[in-house]
């Protein structure tokens, strides 16, 4: 049984792992972690599990941090992994570049599983994006167009900086957000909406003379997202340090 603290356990994301951390046979939710001040600490949202912020103890009891937690907290937690030689599952988006540096510190000590999106059918896309990019070169412009519900805190989503950043692997080019003027030979567009309930949506678009190649992931729930989190979680523990991805978790398709 692996022992699992949910860190950002009241969030939209932390609700629904709650709930599959409750109907799994191998994975125990031993921790809840929430911020300091939050107006549910104390309170049992599972058996024998009350909502905390004291991260370190919460950390240091169980096997793995599986954390949907603000990009401050995360780093927060960490380095509080690192130091107690935790693996760290995390899917938060809207790390700086600094965010991202203490990230790849904290990996050097231990295993981190961190993505933007871990649902297996983004996982997909993401890999067909960057299939789709070369085969079709720059000839193709390719615009990423995304639309998440109103309470989302950041944009573009990390998931369609992933696409973006798939393309630019596979066939270069400069990517720009939101644009406002003429397009520039090669580059890669993005957009945003916000607005609603709406769980995420993400197209790719590949526009050439004559004809259109759009692929398109649609989330209807978090459930999916939540399954490819707890497969990340039952993955990392044994592995070596290092900060790894949901390719790796997935394996190659």
């Amino acid at each position: 049984m692996i022992r699992v603290c949910l860190s950002g356990a009241r969030g939209r994301m932390g609700r629904t792992l709650s709930d599959l951390l409750s109907q799994a046979t191998d994975l125990q939710l031993a921790a809840a972690l929430e911020r300091p001040g939050h107006p549910e600490l104390g309170r049992e949202i599972a058996p024998g599990v009350a909502l905390t912020a004291e991260a370190r103890a919460a950390i240091e009891g169980c096997d793995v941090l599986l954390d949907f937690s603000l990009p401050s907290g995360v780093l927060e937690h960490a380095a509080l992994c690192a130091a107690a030689e935790k693996p760290l599952v995390s899917g938060t988006t809207g790390f700086d570049e600094a965010g991202q540096r203490a990230l790849r510190e904290a990996a050097r000590r231990i295993p981190i599983v961190w993505s933007a999106n871990m649902s297996r059918g983004v996982h997909v896309l993401a890999e067909l994006t960057r299939r789709a990019a070369r085969l079709l070169g720059a000839e193709y412009d390719t615009e990423i167009f995304e639309i998440h519900h109103r309470h989302k805190a950041d944009a573009p989503s990390g998931t369609a900086r992933l696409l973006a950043a798939g393309v630019q692997e596979a066939r270069g080019g400069e990517i720009r957000y939101a644009r406002q003027e003429k397009r520039a030979p090669g580059e890669i567009g993005l957009c945003s909406a916000r607005g609603g309930d709406v769980v995420g949506e993400h197209q790719v678009m590949f526009l050439g003379g004559g004809e259109q190649l759009v692929l398109t992931h649609r989330a209807s729930s978090r459930e999916h997202f939540a399954r490819g989190a707890l497969a990340a979680v039952r993955w990392v523990v044994g592995q070596e340090a290092g900060l790894y991805g949901m390719a790796d978790v997935f394996g190659s398709l």
